[in-house]
C-alpha cells in the first residue's frame, strides 16, 4: 500500500488587478467630485436693511522713471526724502496701500530699495504692470 501525504498547492490571491481597479475608482469619484454642483449648502447670508457705504481711502501712487526720477502722486521727490514723504502722505490720506509704477530698466535693486522703505512704513506695495 502506497499510503503517503498528498502535498498540497498553496493558494494565492492575485493583486495585480487590484492597483488598476482602485486606480479606476480613485479617477472615477475625482471626476465626480468636480462635478459636483457648488450651491450643494445652502448658507443663510446677514442682510441688511440699511446700505451703507465703507470709507474708501486713496492709494498713494509712486512712480520711478527710466533716469531713477522719484515721483509720489505726481510731485517730485528725491530718493533720501522719499521715505519720509511717504509716511506724510499715508497719514494725511489715511492710505494703507502705495501703487508703483516702475520703469521697465530699472534694477531689482531699486525695486528691493523701494520695498524695504514701504515695508519699514507698514503699508502695502501693489506693482502697477501693463497690459500683453
Amino acid at each position: 500500500m502506497n499510503i503517503r501525504k498528498r502535498t498540497r498547492e498553496q493558494s494565492e490571491v492575485e493583486t495585480g488587478a487590484l492597483a488598476d481597479i482602485l486606480f479606476f475608482l480613485m479617477m472615477f469619484f475625482l471626476m465626480i467630485s468636480t462635478l459636483a454642483s457648488p450651491d450643494a449648502i445652502k448658507l443663510l447670508l446677514p442682510e441688511s436693511s440699511t446700505a451703507q457705504q465703507t470709507a474708501t481711502k486713496e492709494n498713494i501712487r509712486l512712480t520711478v522713471d527710466e533716469n531713477n526720477n522719484y515721483f509720489v502722486d505726481d510731485n517730485p521727490v528725491p530718493f533720501e526724502e522719499l521715505e519720509t514723504y511717504l509716511g506724510d502722505e499715508a497719514k494725511k490720506k489715511g492710505s494703507e496701500t502705495v501703487i508703483l509704477r516702475i520703469a521697465k530698466d530699472r534694477t531689482v535693486q531699486d525695486l528691493t530699495k523701494i520695498h524695504d522703505i514701504v515695508a519699514r512704513l507698514n503699508l502695502g506695495m501693489v506693482m502697477a504692470t501693463d497690459k500683453l
